[in-house]
């Protein structure tokens, strides 16, 4: 499904989670996925699967068709964001509802924080400029009375808050990300 597109598509992701009964949407498996590369973990980090299944298949093993799908998307992120031009959030298509996209929207930022969280505890040492976009993140995950009608000016809105995430994403890559916390280890003679 995924492995024939080079671009991730909402819409697949989800097809395949329904299939396989799972309770997250595909934004909050792209957010949660995101937020941990961002707080450090590198792919070959065996920690980021067990901290996925924590936080969003309640510590079960995912399905192997899932897993390798989660695979995929892991490695997909961690290459956009050292790409950082070609980074893009798993929502649903612009052409879907407003209200729909910024529900994704809202799922998406709460499971980056989550698995940012999960990985990143010192925030302390981050940038004020980080810290305040960590706060920015928080506050879109309670944004759906701002958005009443689905008119110009809402979307607008929305597509500032989407970049506005990306920007934060790519900032808290910049700052953590990259497998940095593997690399504080020490050596071993």
């Amino acid at each position: 499904m995924m492995n024939d597109n080079p671009r991730l598509n909402y819409d697949a992701f989800t097809a395949l989670l329904e299939q396989h009964n799972m309770v997250v949407t595909a934004a909050e498996v792209h957010g949660v996925v995101c937020g941990l590369i961002c707080g450090g973990l590198a792919q070959n980090d065996i920690r980021w699967q067990q901290h996925f299944n924590a936080l969003l298949n309640d510590d079960f093993v995912l399905p192997e068709e899932v897993q390798k799908a989660v695979n995929l998307l892991f490695s997909r992120v961690n290459e956009a964001l050292q790409n950082q031009n070609q980074f893009e959030l798993l929502l649903p298509h612009d052409d879907e509802p407003l209200e729909e996209r910024l529900d994704a929207m809202m799922e998406w930022s709460a499971a980056f924080l989550a698995g940012f969280g999960v990985v990143q505890q010192e925030l302390n040492k981050a940038s004020s400029e980080l810290q305040e976009m960590i706060q920015d993140i928080s506050s879109i995950t309670q944004v759906s009375s701002d958005f009443d009608q689905e008119d110009e000016e809402s979307e607008t809105a929305f597509v500032v808050l989407y970049e506005h995430l990306k920007l934060g994403v790519i900032l808290a890559f910049e700052e953590f990300g990259a497998g940095q916390t593997s690399a504080k280890r020490p050596t071993l003679h």
